[in-house]
């Protein structure tokens, strides 16, 4: 309601107007309130703008319509400008504008209906000339004394009435009409002006040619030369044809405003870009501008009588037409034609419709343009953002693990300097451990982005954890600023009782390190980052992030989530901020952010509480007892094949380590293993070659895929057909290596 009273106030000091809150009730109130004009919006429910238009054009086509939108939609202006509306607006748009608007659809409205009512009333104005003639002729025929020169006046008024009537270009016109009139009359000079006119007298005759819209001019007869007096039969002969003069006027100009609107119709059209092509209603061309020549190859003379289904691909066209036939005003649709020998032209076509005033189609207007040019150079700035994309996505990636670098070396020289410590070290090989495990979570996210690996299901996780492990991460960077930058940071956690949230450890982490790494070079001077945790009012878990640093301005602040925004400059890769709002989003939380310039910043993340979640799909029957068993490893890395066996070893695993699939095969026999354990990218034979030998020598060994790369999904039924039970993604955890051992072994 407040738009539309808005549109009243502003237009009611000069206009009477009447508003309506549905398109329904604006079409039932047309009848009885006939407007000039009607002002739209395009967006609306049960009836959209568009349809009202349609209707409001068939009731009255003279009613001005102007349409507002709140979003610039080309193909929506399209579809009303070819309707008959007259302007549009895009929210917000001024006073100002709406008024000129305004004013301009109802002066054209004005001067439409005025244009109308002009040749009704010249219609009516010959009529009436025509009947005063009759009633001349019958009063000639009474009147016997003055029978001969009335016959003889309005002898001459009829023949310069053909020449009125048969000519429409005014300064011919006026020519021929003052040339015969001064030879048939013998006058010395006849002339048609439109200033003031010369003083009557004796032999000067001035009539006013004048209709219901004002002056035209004046018909002047002067006789001062030979100084012949003009008599009152030649007035009114005069003032008569004054009269016929009249409407001639005002025919030949509007005739020379319909001629010059038709001229610059035509240089529009042939100055247009697109090819404008008129097509009749057996689909023929029956127009051809320049641009349609350049378009297609095609002089006009060789394209205008031709099918048109030669130029446009038959079942685009016929598709379009039935579209059209069914009510459809327009329909746009892009084609791909040959042309000559070079490469195919890719063109935009929009086909609409020409009707008879019953609403039968008649005929086409087709618009073409040409769009190949356009189409290869979207294609190259496709392909220049994958790569710009794909660099600003592997500095982000090198950004995140240079942090984990960071951890790792800082910890690994705390540990080499204080090997002695045991609590230093367990604390320091934990936070390896963690950071191992984001870094994991890292590449596997990347292998999710690139469908090389399925989603992992949620665990229940402790958030505070998930503070303590990321602060764990981020504090060498922290000691570095304190050591190197002379940095005062302080750091205050207030972390109190939350529920656990259903989600990944290392993909929270990850997130949780980001936001403080960001708080650290946020606050260049130095200060405090204080974190803390609270439950929330509906059993959420909150999670508040606060910095003292240099803040962030309102167009900042609206793009930090953005995917490579960053004001970091070379320093940063715009991704830290993208990913963890992405993780927020994929546990079901929600992220705020507020800031002002100077002020700090502060994140409150709400987590929802954890609810029962099932087990893994791959977990092993907890019923069944443990086995010991015999199992063959093949990795052609070394150091991953010791890894792999002395982790099995440990959990108390008869190992077999080979470095490669034929020496795996030239030791194999069956009943000797319980479960194979392969890597699947292989130099020579890769692991999909070892299992399909493998099979054909045992087809009921359990046989595990372990890889690095990850598996498409495509690859599913070649993992079903070979029987491999399970495919597992480097670096695993022993419990999750043994997990899966098991339940190879007992399969459910």
């Amino acid at each position: 309601m407040g738009p539309r009273e808005s549109l009243r106030m502003i237009l009611k000091p000069h206009y009477e107007i009447k508003t309506a809150d549905s398109a329904r009730g604006a079409l039932d109130q047309l009848p009885e309130f006939r407007p000039d004009l009607v002002v739209l919006d395009i967006k609306m429910p049960e009836i959209d703008g568009l349809e009202v238009l349609r209707r409001i054009k068939r009731i009255d086509p003279t009613i001005e319509i102007v349409m507002i939108t709140a979003y610039a939609s080309l193909e929506t202006v399209k579809l009303a400008l070819s309707h008959g509306a007259f302007e549009y607006l895009i929210k917000p748009f001024s006073r100002q504008d709406l008024e000129q608007v305004v004013r301009r659809a109802v002066e054209r409205r004005q001067a439409d209906q005025g244009t109308r009512g002009q040749v009704a009333r010249l219609v009516e104005e010959m009529r009436s000339l025509s009947a005063k003639t009759r009633e001349l002729e019958e009063a000639a025929r009474r009147e016997p004394a003055e029978q001969s020169l009335r016959v003889t006046q309005l002898s001459i008024l009829r023949e310069m009435s053909r020449t009125i009537v048969g000519q429409l270009d005014l300064r011919e016109m006026t020519a021929a009409v003052t040339d015969q009139l001064r030879r048939a009359l013998d006058y010395d000079a006849v002339s048609i002006i439109d200033g003031p006119p010369a003083p009557e007298g004796p032999a000067v005759v001035v009539c006013a040619i004048r209709d219901a819209g004002g002056s035209l001019g004046h018909l002047v007869v002067d006789n001062r030369a030979s100084g012949r007096p003009i008599d009152r039969s030649e007035r009114e002969l005069l003032e008569m044809l004054a009269e016929y003069l009249a409407v001639a006027i005002r025919n030949s100009r509007l005739y020379t405003e319909i001629a010059t609107t038709k001229r610059s119709l035509e240089q529009l059209i042939d100055s247009a870009g697109d090819a404008i092509i008129p097509v009749d209603g057996d689909d023929r061309v029956e127009g051809w501008n320049p641009a349609a020549e350049r378009i297609f190859g095609l002089s006009a003379a060789d394209a205008v009588g031709r099918a048109i289904t030669t130029l446009l691909p038959v079942s685009d066209y016929a598709d379009a037409k039935r579209r059209l036939s069914g009510g459809t005003p327009m329909h746009a649709f892009e084609v791909s034609v040959p042309r000559g020998s070079g490469r195919p032209a890719a063109l935009a076509v929009t086909l609409s419709a020409l009707g008879d005033p019953q609403g039968a189609v008649t005929g086409l207007i087709a618009i073409v343009r040409d769009i190949t040019v356009q189409r290869e150079i979207e294609g190259q700035l496709n392909q220049a953002e994958k790569l710009t994309a794909l660099g600003q996505l592997a500095g982000g990636i090198a950004h995140d693990f240079n942090n984990l670098l960071q951890a790792i070396l800082g910890y690994s020289q705390l540990m080499k300097q204080n090997i002695g410590d045991a609590d230093l070290v367990s604390r320091s090989l934990q936070v390896l451990e963690s950071v191992a495990m984001d870094g994991s979570e890292t590449v596997r996210r990347i292998q999710q982005f690139a469908r090389l690996r399925p989603d992992e299901e949620f665990v229940p996780v402790d958030v505070n954890k998930i503070v303590h492990d990321a602060v764990a991460i981020i504090r060498p960077r922290w000691e570095e600023k304190l050591a190197q930058e002379n940095r005062q940071l302080d750091l205050r956690l207030d972390l109190g009782a939350v529920p656990s949230v259903n989600g990944r450890p290392a993909a929270l982490t990850e997130m949780m390190t980001n936001l403080f790494l960001n708080a650290i070079d946020a606050m260049p001077e130095g200060g405090v980052l204080s974190v803390g945790t609270r439950r929330g009012t509906t059993n959420d878990a909150v999670v508040v992030v606060r910095d003292t640093g240099v803040g962030m301005p309102p167009s900042v602040r609206r793009r930090i989530f953005e995917p490579f925004f960053s004001t970091k400059g070379e320093g940063g890769s715009g991704l830290g901020l993208a990913m963890a709002y992405s993780i927020v989003k994929r546990h079901g939380g929600e992220i705020r952010v507020e800031s002002e310039s100077g002020r700090g910043t502060t994140f409150t993340l709400t987590f929802p509480g954890a609810a029962q979640i099932s087990g893994p799909s791959g977990a092993p029957d907890r019923t069944a007892p443990r086995r010991i068993a015999r199992v063959l490893v093949i990795d052609d890395d070394p150091q991953v094949l010791a890894t792999l066996s002395e982790i099995l070893r440990s959990l108390g695993h008869r190992v077999t380590a080979a470095p490669s699939g034929p020496a795996a095969l030239a030791g194999y026999a069956r009943d000797r293993f319980d479960v194979v354990l392969t890597n699947v990218g292989m130099a020579g034979m890769n692991g999909w070659e070892f299992a399909e030998r493998l099979r054909a020598v045992d087809r009921q060994v359990a046989l595990l895929f372990i890889t690095g790369w990850g598996l498409r999904e495509e690859d599913n039924p070649r993992l079903s057909a070979l029987k491999v039970q399970r495919c597992l993604f480097k670096p695993i955890p022993p419990p999750d290596l043994d997990a899966a051992i098991q339940a190879a072994l007992h399969p459910a």
